[in-house]
């Protein structure tokens, strides 16, 4: 591998949005492993990731931006929409997808309000952006009118036991896996609904949904608790989703909306079928490997679920599949971002 050359322009990344439990902050390990990987010495994370809020607030505003101006960086890059600019040294963002422009609504009031005055603003002043998918890059362009430039995420090839997970949670037979924040665009209430259907002609298939919850309304909470056939872990440490994935018939992910959508990638990256729901992220990036692709309301995602768990599938394929999302790839193109800004 070809190390980053040292005419190549100083990159200060802010690291702290690796901290994040949502798909931010794995965006920002695994870009920052990826550099390491290839060897781009000048790409700096700064940030510690174990700050509480308060130092967070205070390494954001003063230090970070202190440090790049006193270093001689060439560029900051926000992987995550956090960060505070350093005056007259330009910046790159990358922008996960414009939920909060096209459907506010999905979002707490407050939060909604916060990121439609915030975000939009960050983007304009970015020397570049960076954007998830082709889908993404549309969406940026409609709402925003800015211009970005594509790199997809990435995913490394898992191999973990997947005995692990089911010990954990005393799971012997089969299960099918959503993981992800739990939050009104995921569609999982749909999904719930869908369940029962499947349960009548799977009797002993269980539904295990890992993820965090995000907000929505409280009903869903008591359904993800009290439905059967579901067990709702709530956010677990990465060693033991990884073994859910390895572990599960399938994956099935029935987002909405997604600005690339991580899940299925990993899925792939286990040799785990997955199908996926109607965002068109998902269509761009996993239509040709998905098993199925649903619709929004429960009888499509039944249906689509008992047609796919009856189809063979080729763990190799979708594990080449996924090599083709590697870390190295993702940090070779966002450094092509960054070149772009000083060509």
């Amino acid at each position: 591998m070809t190390p980053f050359q040292k005419a190549e322009p100083r990159v200060a990344l802010y690291g702290a949005s690796r901290s994040n439990k949502g798909g931010t902050g794995v965006y920002t390990r695994r870009l920052i492993k990826g550099f390491d990987l290839i060897g781009a010495d000048s790409v700096v994370p700064l940030g510690d990731p174990g700050s509480n809020w308060m130092e967070k607030l205070v390494s954001e505003n003063f230090r970070i931006p202190g440090r790049v101006r006193k270093e001689g960086f060439d560029l900051l890059h926000f992987p995550a929409f956090s960060g505070t600019s350093s005056g007259g040294v330009p910046y790159a963002v990358t922008i996960h997808d414009m939920a909060f422009m096209e459907c506010p609504g999905w979002f707490p009031a407050l939060r909604s309000l916060y990121y439609r005055m915030h975000f939009p603003r960050i983007a304009r002043g970015a020397s570049v952006i960076i954007a998830d998918s082709g889908f993404t890059a549309g969406e940026i362009k409609k709402h925003l009118g800015l211009e970005s430039r594509k790199v997809y995420l990435s995913s490394p090839l898992n191999n973990t036991e997947e005995n692990y997970f089911r010990d954990r949670y005393s799971i012997p037979g089969e299960y099918i896996l959503y993981t992800g924040t739990v939050e009104p665009r995921k569609n999982i209430g749909n999904l719930l609904e869908a369940w029962p259907q499947v349960r009548r002609i799977h009797g002993n298939l269980l539904l295990v949904v890992a993820g965090r919850w995000g907000w929505g309304a409280s009903s869903l909470k008591d359904r993800l608790n009290n439905t059967d056939g579901v067990l709702w872990t709530g956010s677990i440490p990465d060693k033991l989703l990884r073994s859910a994935m390895t572990g599960a018939r399938m994956l099935v992910y029935p987002s909405l909306y997604e600005g690339f959508g991580l899940p299925p990638l990993e899925s792939a990256a286990s040799g785990t079928p997955f199908v996926i729901g109607p965002a068109e992220t998902l269509k761009e990036i996993y239509g040709s490997v998905a098993a199925g692709i649903t619709g929004k309301g429960p009888e499509s995602i039944s249906s689509t679920i008992l047609d796919a768990l009856e189809k063979q599938y080729s763990t190799d394929s979708l594990r080449d599949f996924a090599m083709g999302f590697s870390l190295e790839a993702t940090a070779r193109n966002t450094l092509e971002c960054y070149r772009s800004v000083f060509s």
